[in-house]
């Protein structure tokens, strides 16, 4: 058998590498608070309570935009308001990740990306998250 039949997997894969999705994503640009619950790496963070928006959403998670690096491994509370359906879902997650947009809003501060993976909970509305995006995909 010759070698030139071989394809790298690697190669035949799409560039993103930083792509670990695990769920689709619906683009949203959704009003969000989040409550930092914890956060080892800056204690001060907890009981901040940040104005946000979202920028997708899925089953396991959120990016959203927000005047505050987060720091990875930081616990949150999320109040999401989806436009498209009245209520809102209190969710629970951990921060994944953050980077700056290099961009400043409109008091000065730069904006940052955030990604949060949810958290299962029985005090949250994480059910009907599941229920609201196995919808979403079906239509």
């Amino acid at each position: 058998m010759s070698s030139d039949n071989i394809v790298e997997l690697a190669a035949a894969r799409p560039a993103s590498k930083q792509d670990k999705r695990l769920h689709p994503r619906l683009e949203s640009d959704d009003r969000l608070f989040t409550q930092v619950v914890l956060s080892a790496e800056q204690p001060e963070l907890v009981g901040t309570t940040l104005s946000c928006t979202t920028v997708n959403l899925s089953v396991g998670g959120i990016q959203f935009r927000t005047s505050a690096a987060v720091p990875p491994g930081s616990l949150l509370d999320l109040w999401v308001d989806v436009s498209s359906r009245p209520g809102k879902f209190f969710l629970a997650g951990e921060v994944r990740w953050n980077r700056p947009t290099g961009e400043m809003n409109a008091k000065g501060k730069e904006e940052w990306l955030i990604g949060v993976q949810l958290k299962s909970g029985a005090a949250t509305d994480i059910m009907d998250w599941r229920d609201f995006h196995a919808n979403a995909y079906a239509r």
